[in-house]
């Protein structure tokens, strides 16, 4: 059975064992009732003394101590049971008195250290001590002068006392109860115990009961002891009930007060004065024991609040020691300026990152005023900021200070008040340099507005700015530029060209403009300029003249650029900025389709075209695979004999019925990237003609075929090309490449390179359009050229410009030096054909001869003349 099971059976048990002991005494046969009682209160005190034995094994100290004590006691009365029993020659007094005595001394320690918890006041003890003597003394008048003799016959000196402490003993755990909530359960059945015990054998004494009376005081005595027994069941070890552990002290005391309680009462005689000297001295001696204990409980505790007293002092002192250190330390070595200014500014501290950051040494800083530092345009703010610190409330302030070396910084003071005793006596300022920090945002707000790249505003801060001008109903001009040409650059030298190309266009702007005008760059090679005027002619020509015009020497190469411009005016163009954009881009497509260098001015039938080019671009998708693009030829023919040497591949768009001229939509199919696709397919047909009409001995000398710039520049052209070659083998030197001259005119090592490998595949090449695009003519001499073409805008000139026919001159003289073969484009009439063979350009091409034809109409055209 467990403790707590055992505990809780505890009422049950006592009631059951003190009503056994009726019915052994009622019911039991008179012959058999002393021996059956004999076993009953043997059984009962062996198991009582069993669970005492057990307490002394389960506990320590005290309370093992007064559990071994009640195992004695329980002894004495089994020593005594056994005595009454058998008659043996030890009185059987004797150990009801040394059990009395052992119960007792437990008493006396339990009481007395139970006062340690909570301590008793001597007032209170006085008044126990008081009622105790008169109550012990009224009870001792009373039967000495009833009884008399026979009264003093009856004691055996020990009674009294007895009953004294028992008193005594019962008041001081009524007392102890009341402020003492812990161990209460196992203070009071000690007490009802131990007075139970003491009362029946007093009782005993007194009246010498015999028969039943005598059966039942043992009951009275059995019952008492099972009841001590089991208290430890209830004693609250762990909260410390019994407070103090020195067991030799109590029991030194409680065996002195004990053996003085037997010694005055043999000394002193048993008379009423005698016993009330006698009481009065063993509750003086009781008394100064527990004033000796408190004294001592005092005087430790007072040595304990003494040294733990001087520890917290120490320790505090050594605390604020470390703190102060620690402060120190803060102060002095903390990574941003501290300074510590009076209400004036007036530097009381500084650490060593203040002196440092403005150059100085501490002591010359010390007595100086901040504001003699600070620049004066920020001197009233901050002159503020320090008398609004009297309030006790932090404020922080941006400044910007000057340092010793005259570099300007911006400082951020977090400005913190010193309050001592509730008064404001200084100011801690922590500086962070917020300099470098304000740089960083201005050039993070810079890039937020500003295109990366040019330096103009970017696309976000344009939309701004003309929003503004919108909403504040003011009228301006803008104009919409995207360069010509501008992908050609890219794919012959590369994006990094292109770049630093965009890059002075954005310096060149950025110069040209007045301050009422901006740029800025919407994306790819197209700008934005807004005029705050309406002199948009005098605006274009600046920007052709300053800007576009001239050309640009970049890595050794001198670049032409020129520009499509698109103009609309606020608000007769739109009246939101979506809208402006949409008619700039439409004129600017408008501009790029009259060829380059064009400007655009705006008007609403632009729409029209918009549509018709939005319809041109969703027909390229699906041309080829409907058949719709067709292989041309015009022949190339000798003015003087009029045979054909050779033929120009042209491309032809056929849709709904209706041919769409090659000027429309080869510029869309260059801006789409349609023109990649439609140059294979040309470069293709062109190799199955030439292998069809070899095959078919038809013998054309050449077959010319332009190629595009994203073509030359393509990384699988060889490779393509040298499939071609596999799958028809036609004699590469019949095959001609025509090459603008806007691409061979730059002298770069990527043009070379790709001259060169289609040179070695056999292949002739021919500069198209020879003379119209900006060239230093270094590049005849540095590419093997084979053909040069006089343009179709020369060839037309002839009649009517002495120029154009010195130019042609020209350019047939220079030819024929180089040893390249000439055809002139565009020849229609006589004059052009006569000018043209006297001058030495005997290859000619254009409506005189023959027009572009299908090529079942070239064929027979060419069979015709072969005739």
């Amino acid at each position: 059975m467990s403790s707590h099971s055992l505990r809780q059976s505890v009422p049950a048990l006592l009631v059951g064992t003190f009503a056994l002991g009726l019915l052994l005494i009622v019911f039991s046969p008179y012959g058999l009732r002393e021996t059956s009682l004999f076993i009953y209160f043997m059984t009962i005190t062996l198991i009582a003394t069993a669970i005492s034995g057990y307490a002394v094994y389960r506990h320590q100290g005290m309370r093992r101590y007064i559990h071994l004590l009640i195992s004695a006691g329980n002894l004495c009365f089994i020593a005594y049971l056994v005595v009454h029993r058998y008659y043996t020659t030890v009185p059987g007094d004797m150990m009801m008195f040394i059990q009395n005595f052992f119960y007792l001394i437990m008493a006396l320690i339990v009481i007395t250290q139970s006062i340690e918890i909570r301590t008793l006041k001597l007032r209170t003890f006085d008044v126990f001590a008081l009622l105790s003597f008169l109550l012990i003394g009224a009870l001792h008048i009373f039967f000495y002068s009833a009884r008399g003799e026979q009264y003093v016959a009856s004691l055996n000196g020990f009674e009294e006392q007895m009953v004294l402490v028992s008193l005594y003993m019962a008041l001081g755990f009524l007392y102890l109860n009341r402020i003492v909530t812990s161990g209460q359960t196992f203070r009071v059945m000690l007490l009802i115990g131990i007075l139970g015990f003491t009362t029946a054998s007093i009782m005993n004494q007194l009246n010498g009961f015999a028969g039943v009376g005598h059966d039942l005081v043992h009951l009275l005595q059995v019952s008492s002891i099972f009841l001590i027994s089991v208290s430890f069941l209830f004693d609250e070890a762990a909260e410390d009930v019994l407070a103090h552990d020195s067991v030799f002290d109590y029991v030194i005391y409680s065996s002195v007060v004990m053996l003085f309680m037997l010694a005055s009462d043999r000394l002193l005689g048993t008379s009423v004065l005698d016993s009330m000297i006698a009481n009065a001295v063993l509750l003086l001696l009781i008394r100064q024991f527990v004033v000796a204990k408190q004294n001592a409980l005092i005087s430790q505790r007072l040595h304990t609040v003494n040294t733990d007293l001087e520890v917290a002092v120490t320790t505090k002192a050594h605390e604020l020691e470390i703190r102060e250190q620690q402060y120190r330390s803060l102060f002095a070595y903390h990574a941003e300026p501290i300074f510590l200014f009076d209400l004036h500014g007036e530097v009381l501290s500084v650490n060593e990152a203040g002196s440092s950051v403005l150059g100085h040494d501490a002591e010359m800083l010390i007595g100086s005023n901040i504001l003699d530092i600070i620049e004066q345009k920020d001197r009233a703010a901050y002159a503020t900021v320090l008398h609004d610190l009297t309030t006790g409330r932090p404020e922080t302030l941006e400044v910007d200070v000057m340092t010793d070396d005259g570099t300007k910084r911006v400082w951020q003071l977090m400005n913190i008040p010193m309050i001592i005793d509730g008064e404001v006596e200084g100011i801690y300022a922590i500086v962070k340099d917020v300099t470098q920090m304000i740089a960083q945002q201005e050039q993070i707000l810079y890039q937020a507005n500003h295109d990366s790249l040019t330096g103009l505003h970017n696309r976000y801060a344009l939309q701004e700015q003309i929003e503004r001008l919108i909403e504040d109903g003011r009228p301006f001009t803008l104009m919409f530029s995207d360069l010509d040409g501008f992908k050609e650059i890219n794919d012959q030298f590369g994006h990094h060209m292109g770049d630093q190309l965009l890059q002075h266009i954005g310096k060149r702007l950025r110069s040209a403009l007045l301050p009422n005008e901006y740029a800025g760059r919407l994306g790819g090679d197209e700008f934005i300029v807004v005029a705050e005027h309406g002199d948009d002619e005098i605006l274009i020509e600046r920007l052709r003249r300053l800007v576009y015009r001239p050309p640009y020497f970049m890595a050794g190469t001198l670049v032409e650029i020129h520009a499509s411009i698109g103009i609309v005016r606020y608000p007769e163009h739109g009246s939101t900025l979506k809208h402006l954009l949409s008619n700039a881009d439409l004129a600017m497509y408008k501009a790029k389709e009259k060829g380059r260098d064009e400007t655009v001015l705006f008007a609403p039938e632009l729409r029209e075209d918009k549509e018709e080019r939005k319809l041109l671009m969703e027909g390229l998708d699906t041309a080829l695979e409907k058949g719709e693009i067709s292989l041309y030829l015009q022949p190339q023919v000798d003015a003087s004999t009029k045979a054909i040497i050779g033929a120009e591949a042209l491309m032809r768009w056929k849709r709904d019925g209706k041919f769409i001229p090659p000027s429309e939509f080869i510029p869309i199919a260059e801006e789409t990237g349609h023109i990649q696709d439609l140059g294979r397919w040309m470069i293709h047909e062109t190799f199955q003609l030439m292998y069809a009409f070899e095959q078919g001995e038809i013998d054309l000398p050449k077959l010319s075929v332009n190629l595009s710039v994203r073509q030359l520049f393509d990384e699988h052209l060889i490779e393509y090309l040298t499939t071609l070659f596999d799958r028809f083998p036609i004699e590469p030197s019949r095959l001609n490449f025509e090459l603008t001259e806007t691409v061979a005119a730059h002298h770069s090592e990527r043009v070379l390179n790709r001259i060169l490998e289609l040179k070695a595949l056999g292949i002739k090449l021919s500069i198209d359009d020879f003379g119209t695009g900006y060239s230093s003519l270094a590049y005849l001499v540095r590419y093997p050229i084979d053909e040069l073409k006089i343009p179709r805008e020369f060839t037309m000139q002839l009649e009517e410009n002495r120029e154009y026919q010195t130019v042609t001159a020209t350019i047939v003289a220079m030819a024929r030096q180089l040893g390249m073969a000439l055809v002139a484009e565009g020849v229609e009439t006589e004059y052009q054909e006569t000018f043209l063979r006297r001058i030495g350009c005997d290859s000619m091409q254009g409506y005189r001869y023959a027009k572009p034809m299908p090529l079942d109409e070239f064929v027979i055209f060419y069979m015709k003349q072969r005739q």
